[in-house]
């Protein structure tokens, strides 16, 4: 009788810990652009877990994500699949807000055939902002710039800043759009104070290292910064590793250190292979 509780026990432990690993091997297989794979592996997750908001929003994304490169029926399917997916995550945890961010933008982007509708778009970008309002501020700059309102996109951000003068991540998106403007300085200006604010906060490291490959103005310290960030593990909404490879490969390149830069593309190119912009460069350096 001991040994049969003994086991029931162990089967207890182990099954929810293979579950686990199922599901963190579908994120790592979407995050390397393995669609299919990831798609398998998340099913198979949400079969042992069927009552996780997240793992409902990463099949969802990755579903997503297969729609983008799909033909046009399959695309269809696929965002209907992946909108599903986004809905059951937000029945299940009405708080969460990537899941509510996937939901604005399927419904911003979809055509009105296949369920787009930019009043429910701002529904969501409200809800988010109920619930967080630097990520309203965020999701309100998306539906802006959707609709082409650039100076009604940029006041979003300019007013998270002006609410929250002690937020890195809004330091840091503020930053962002420096950066789309080309103000390098004032950008650098931006992460650095986001840094200074939460150093536990990582963009902004990804970022100085990105300033500091396009600029190429101080390429020693974007080189630190990326490397930093490359012993960290991104969150959903964060940089990808791959990017950030690439960045560091393209200060190894402006340097004229040609075998570092090829070993970072590479690296790049096998986190994500389809980088255009990454194959480019590796035949620059090879």
């Amino acid at each position: 009788m001991n040994r049969l509780l003994a086991l029931s026990f162990a089967c207890a432990v182990v099954l929810p810990l293979a579950a686990e690993n199922v599901c963190e091997q579908g994120k790592a297989a979407l995050q390397r652009s393995e669609y299919d794979k990831a798609v398998q592996l998340l099913e198979g997750c949400i079969t042992q877990q069927p009552n996780s908001a997240e793992w409902h929003y990463w099949l969802g994304d990755a579903y997503g994500s297969q729609a983008q490169s799909a033909s046009m029926f399959s695309a269809f399917s696929l965002a209907t699949k992946a909108k599903e997916q986004l809905d059951i995550a937000v029945r299940l945890d009405p708080n969460h807000i990537p899941a509510r961010f996937g939901m604005l933008q399927f419904y911003l982007f979809a055509p009105s055939v296949a369920g787009g509708s930019e009043s429910k778009a701002i529904e969501q970008a409200n809800e988010i902002k109920k619930r967080d309002s630097f990520q309203g501020h965020r999701a309100w700059a998306i539906i802006y710039s959707h609709q082409k309102k650039t100076d009604l996109m940029r006041k979003e951000y300019v007013d998270a800043l002006h609410e929250q003068p002690n937020s890195a991540k809004a330091h840091s998106f503020y930053a962002n759009l420096l950066l789309l403007d080309k103000n390098y300085k004032g950008a650098v200006d931006e992460y650095e104070t986001a840094l200074k604010l939460d150093a536990s906060y990582m963009p902004p490291m990804f970022r100085l290292g990105q300033v500091a490959a396009l600029s190429g103005i101080n390429l020693p310290h974007g080189e630190e910064m990326l490397k930093k960030y490359l012993v960290y593990i991104p969150k959903a909404d964060e940089p990808p590793l791959s990017r950030a490879h690439y960045w560091l490969g393209m200060i190894y390149e402006k340097q004229g250190r040609k075998a570092e830069a090829k070993q970072s593309y590479a690296a790049s190119l096998k986190l994500n292979p389809k980088q255009k912009d990454v194959s480019e460069a590796m035949k620059r350096v090879s």
